[in-house]
């Protein structure tokens, strides 16, 4: 059901924000509103903590970090590693070595694009359209997918459709043995996948992260827009969708907060956090 426009205040302090990143704390230009930085700023000077809950890799999860200036922990890739406030890591789950190059000889055969992931460097194959630009400095192309798979995988990332549909189609009704998010358009088209670890969700890994400092679920503020996000809005004490999100995800949440184009996390900390009846964390 569609969350109520009016936002009922959380019945215990928030102590952590578990927020996304693209959709959610970006605007459109990959940027942080201002209004969004001021809110986040405000916020852990309260004493609240911040985790950047993301499909992203680390490195670019924490340049999101740098801008912000802030001290924040790390979730990636959707769940399947995380570091703590101090840079310690937490958690590395990889998928299944045969299952991963099982789903790239998929790919290959049928020429999707794809992305595989190990020990954060993103082996690109050779139908994923991507130029020597746009590659981070660490991060390869390879002629085949399978070559990239010497070690276990923390993601492989489908793009483009038909493609990503087809591989839905073929491995997405194994959720014992992986977990998989697809990813739209804001018009509704689907145009990647991201596929982890079957524990590899938003939720269980911020549930981890909180259980080293002994914040329970009701005191968590999650923020997202995506099918990845749908677990962490349900799980948290209170869960808010930006405007822009996907419809699984507005309807899991507690409250619609305006687009990301319009600092929509700004006005969440505003009514959850920031409001001047609710007291600081402790």
């Amino acid at each position: 059901m569609e969350a109520a426009t009016q936002p009922q205040p959380s019945p215990r302090p928030i102590r952590l924000i578990a927020t996304d990143l693209d959709g959610t704390l970006l605007d459109s230009a990959n940027q942080v509103p201002p209004a969004n930085r001021a809110a986040l700023r405000a916020a852990v000077a309260r004493g609240v903590r911040l985790a950047l809950v993301t499909a992203r890799k680390r490195s670019t999860a924490l340049a999101v970090a740098h801008t912000l200036a802030l001290p924040c922990a790390c979730v990636a890739h959707n769940g399947a590693r995380s570091w703590d406030w101090e840079g310690r890591e937490l958690r590395h789950l990889t998928l299944d070595l045969a299952l991963a190059r099982e789903i790239a000889a998929f790919a290959d055969r049928h020429a999707i694009p794809l992305v595989v992931t190990v020990d954060e460097v993103n082996y690109y194959n050779a139908y994923y359209p991507i130029d020597a630009a746009q590659l981070g400095a660490a991060d390869r192309v390879v002629a085949a997918s399978h070559l990239a798979l010497r070690a276990p995988p923390t993601r492989i990332i489908a793009a483009g459709h038909p493609g990503v549909e087809q591989l839905c189609q073929a491995f997405g009704a194994a959720p014992e043995a992986i977990a998989l998010h697809r990813y739209y358009s804001r018009g509704g088209a689907l145009f990647s996948a991201v596929i982890t670890h079957p524990r590899a969700t938003k939720e269980d890994a911020v549930a981890e992260l909180c259980a080293t400092l002994g914040i329970q679920a009701e005191e968590v503020l999650a923020l997202g827009d995506a099918e990845a996000d749908v677990g962490l809005l349900r799980w948290a004490g209170v869960g808010v969708a930006m405007g822009n999100a996907m419809p699984e995800a507005r309807a899991a949440a507690d409250w619609i907060a305006p687009d990301h184009d319009q600092a929509g996390l700004a006005a969440a900390l505003e009514h959850f956090v920031l409001a001047p009846a609710r007291p600081p964390a402790r």
